[in-house]
């Protein structure tokens, strides 16, 4: 596994689908805090809450991988997604999901709120819950809970976030790393600061 601040690049450059960061971090950050709010995301209201363009809006998400979308075109999902998945994402009452583990780490910090984190481990089936700050990991149950983390490739989704799982232990995390090959199983804590890098990065380049 690459060392944390090059695995944080990779994480950006796969979730950006090869479109410039100075372009894609306003949109992503903007659309994450529209997708917060519980309710499908036009992409005018997008490009109003990024303060970009519509045409510079339309170029960031024809090149975003996997982004989700209701009927008739409006945003429902992407990293944060009001579409079931196996992570849910309470923020204030209202209850999201996430694309993996990792999103949950970074999101509060994105987002500028706290939020509760519920998912189940898959080699074991025990719940795993905690609470995320946007700059702080509060608690964490069962203590020993892990993370798996892999190398992101082309189509972030496929690659990364369909293989990265809490677990309730690291030593369940292991025995389901046997069985995919390319992941390594961390700490909550190690993990909860890859996605802090990755948020201040992204942070940076939305407010540049």
């Amino acid at each position: 596994m690459t060392d944390k601040s090059d695995h944080a690049a990779l994480i950006i450059d796969a979730l950006s689908g090869g479109c410039r960061m100075e372009a894609f971090a306003p949109v992503f950050v903007a659309l994450l805090r529209e997708l917060a709010n519980g309710l499908p995301v036009s992409v005018r209201a997008l490009a109003k809450a990024s303060r970009q363009s519509l045409a510079q809006v339309d170029t960031v998400l024809r090149g975003a991988p996997d982004i989700e979308y209701d009927r008739i075109g409006n945003i429902v999902g992407y990293g944060l997604t009001q579409r079931q998945t196996p992570h849910s994402f309470e923020l204030e009452g209202r209850r999201l999901y996430t694309w993996c583990a990792l999103d949950t780490l970074m999101f509060p910090a994105l987002i500028g709120k706290s939020a509760r984190v519920h998912s189940l481990c898959p080699e074991t089936g025990v719940p795993v819950s905690l609470t995320v700050d946007p700059h702080e990991l509060c608690v964490v149950e069962p203590a020993d809970a892990a993370v798996s983390l892999a190398v992101p490739q082309t189509g972030i989704r496929q690659s990364f976030c369909c293989q990265v799982h809490f677990f309730s232990s690291h030593a369940a995390g292991d025995r389901w790393a046997l069985r995919h090959p390319g992941v390594e199983v961390a700490s909550i804590e190690a993990a909860f600061l890859l996605g802090q890098e990755v948020a201040r990065r992204l942070n940076k380049l939305q407010a540049a």
